[in-house]
């Protein structure tokens, strides 16, 4: 059985210890809620490093020989590659332990052209970097990033002229699933992203995650009570309250001389 300490500093300590010492192994950093300070009881361990490009099944071997000495891994889950990042990736789960307790573990070769060493992944504590990756982060283009936001708030507004209206269509019909499935995926979808182009810009394609601590107290709270949607018979009203608010959005984010730094 694990011990009864087990936590997530413990498994970050140990990946620590597995890899510190090993001469392929260059970096190793904290990713996910750490690395923009939002870390709490139920935080996973996300851990990154960067290794050698013939030593990415070493640092596999090397933590999960480690991991077996103070906590048996009760199941693992490797990520299909090529994976989305590039990267190789493996997630664990403990016996004994709370399912979030989780170590999410992501391997890099040194050759790899993105880390996620940039501001979009926040400020990262950083365990080892002999690599000095995170003594010259990787610069954020502002102007391509403006130019990326100012087309997809054109898209956004487009989408919603021809697809807006879908919602009310299939209430019209009386297929309440399909009213919701595009009220969630066409008009809140769009909201979500207008509001993270104003208040997050740089990851304005990150969904709903972190979205209470990213906008205002009050637009968080309006927003939660857009999603929630109790009867059938409340679309209708919320939908026209969703459109009107993305309207106002379109047009304020349209006149602001610069999205990618609107502060």
């Amino acid at each position: 059985m694990p011990s009864p300490a087990l936590d997530r500093l413990t498994l970050i300590a140990c990946v620590h210890t597995a890899l510190e010492n090993q001469p392929w192994a260059h970096t190793l950093w904290e990713g996910g809620s750490a690395s923009f300070g939002r870390t709490d009881t139920w935080s996973d361990a996300d851990l990154q490093a960067v290794v050698d490009d013939d030593h990415v099944p070493d640092a596999f071997a090397a933590v999960e020989s480690a991991l077996a000495k103070i906590a048996p891994v009760d199941d693992r889950l490797i990520v299909p590659e090529p994976a989305w990042h590039g990267h190789s990736q493996r997630f664990y789960r403990f016996t004994g332990s709370p399912p979030w307790l989780l170590l999410d573990f992501c391997v890099m070769k040194l050759s790899a052209p993105y880390k996620f060493n940039d501001e979009l992944h926040g400020r990262p504590p950083v365990l080892f970097d002999r690599a000095g990756l995170f003594a010259r982060p990787r610069p954020v283009d502002r102007l391509a990033l403006e130019t990326r936001l100012r087309d997809r708030l054109a898209q956004l507004t487009a989408r919603l002229k021809f697809f807006g209206h879908f919602p009310d269509k299939e209430l019209r019909r009386g297929h309440l699933i399909d009213a919701l499935h595009w009220y969630q995926s066409i008009v809140l979808t769009a909201l979500v992203e207008m509001l993270r182009i104003k208040h997050d810009p740089l990851r304005h394609n990150w969904g709903n995650r972190y979205l209470h601590q990213t906008l205002p107290a009050a637009d968080a709270a309006r927003l939660q009570r857009l999603m929630f949607v109790a009867d059938p018979a409340a679309i209708p009203s919320h939908c026209r309250e969703a459109l009107a608010w993305l309207e106002s959005l379109a047009a304020e984010l349209a006149a602001m001389p610069s999205l990618a730094n609107p502060h």
